[in-house]
């Protein structure tokens, strides 16, 4: 079986795959200073719980916060006896990296464009919705030619809460109407239909440049709130950043 982490800026996504198939997910608070022994402690129970006692063929990794990498790396060695493989701009891709400093371009990202290459009709557009919004265009060669960063739609909601005397932090729920009549409802009318329509204007800017309509996918922790309501056609796949990495992993063990 393989192991693989999405090791996010707030999260940390673990998947387990068997044959290739995904069969186990589960996430956790990323920490930066979490030691090998702590992932030790909280995954290994985790793992014997789901019934996952087999030995591991390989762990892989994408990790866009490197502080926990070295930690990763000792409980791979120490606990699983294997060498993780880490996802960057060095290993073997599927794809060309047409931007500027290629070395620069998050694991995460290359992992959502490996997956766009393998199963989505190119061009096409990946956009994964965590601590930043990441929007990832792969167009047909197959090329990555780069996307967009924005911040996420938690972060808008926490600034308006610490950065106003007034403003509460508020539960994420998608609005009725585009008219708030309180506090809340304004805020969120703000932050989430106005992150809807952010989505679809970049959407909208995108396509055009491309010339042609992409496959528009959304991925990350809170697409599955704001898919159906975009005017965009797409569709909501939780798992793609992780089934990306597995993607990544076999390309480089073959």
């Amino acid at each position: 079986m393989l192991l693989v982490l999405d090791v996010g800026n707030s999260q940390t996504s673990f998947g387990v795959y068997d044959q290739g198939k995904f069969i186990h997910h589960f996430r956790a608070e990323t920490k930066s200073s979490r030691t090998a022994e702590e992932y030790a402690a909280y995954l290994l129970p985790l793992l014997q719980f789901h019934g996952l006692k087999h030995q591991w063929e390989g762990v892989a990794i994408a990790s866009v916060v490197p502080l926990v990498n070295h930690s990763l790396k000792q409980f791979c060695r120490d606990f699983l006896k294997v060498e993780p493989f880490f996802v960057s701009s060095k290993c073997k891709l599927s794809f060309k990296c047409e931007v500027d400093r290629p070395e620069e371009v998050g694991a995460d990202r290359l992992a959502n464009a490996a997956y766009a290459v393998a199963s989505l009709k190119n061009p096409a557009i990946v956009v994964d919705i965590g601590t930043t919004t990441n929007f990832d265009v792969v167009t047909t060669g197959p090329i990555y030619i780069g996307g967009a960063i924005i911040p996420g739609i938690r972060m808008g909601l926490e600034s308006l809460g610490m950065k106003t005397a007034k403003l509460p932090i508020i539960d994420l729920e998608f609005p009725q109407k585009a008219i708030g009549r309180n506090t809340v409802d304004c805020i969120r009318v703000g932050v989430v239909l106005g992150y809807n329509a952010l989505i679809d204007g970049l959407l909208e800017r995108m396509t055009l440049e491309l010339g042609s309509n992409p496959e528009v996918v959304l991925t990350g922790g809170l697409g599955g709130l704001l898919q159906p309501h975009l005017k965009t056609p797409s569709k909501w796949l939780p798992n793609l950043t992780l089934d990306g990495i597995v993607k990544i992993y076999e390309t480089n063990r073959a």
